[in-house]
């Protein structure tokens, strides 16, 4: 089955299937807490969080109002509100943030948009806990 350039792909990688779709025909208002894929054809209005490996498709014509936090984003449509990827941020040709970004890494495709404040979040910033785990752990000399 071959599809256009422009559309994102119906999974994230060849292994991982859609989890919850948001149709195209729907209109969603609430909060959303997700693991594993959730793919949004239709319209979503609240705030958007995932955990470990969770991935967030926003699909071409597909709009969110509120804030994203996901370790995952591809974007064709278009989010109104922060976003926080600790992992990837893949935003296509159709896609577009009104806010601010973070993110660990970022591809933008020509024709994509972020209308916001960009940070790139570091190593150290994103693994705080571990990091005072480790400096518990070691005892003070005086």
């Amino acid at each position: 089955m071959m599809r256009k350039r422009n559309e994102p792909p119906k999974t994230t990688s060849e292994h991982q299937h859609i989890d919850t779709l948001i149709g195209v025909n729907s209109s969603f208002t609430g909060e959303l807490s997700f693991e594993g894929a959730v793919r949004v054809d239709g319209r979503f209005e609240g705030n958007v969080r995932s955990t470990k490996d969770g991935t967030l498709i926003i699909s071409k014509g597909a709009e969110v109002s509120g804030e994203v936090n996901v370790p995952n984003l591809i974007l064709y449509g278009l989010i109104k509100g922060n976003v926080h990827s600790c992992n990837s941020l893949r935003v296509g040709e159709t896609g577009c943030i009104v806010g601010d970004v973070e993110y660990r890494v970022i591809t933008l495709a020509e024709g994509g948009a972020v209308n916001g404040r960009c940070s790139r979040i570091s190593e150290k910033e994103s693994a705080p806990q571990k990091a005072s785990a480790t400096n518990e752990a070691v005892p003070a000399h005086a």
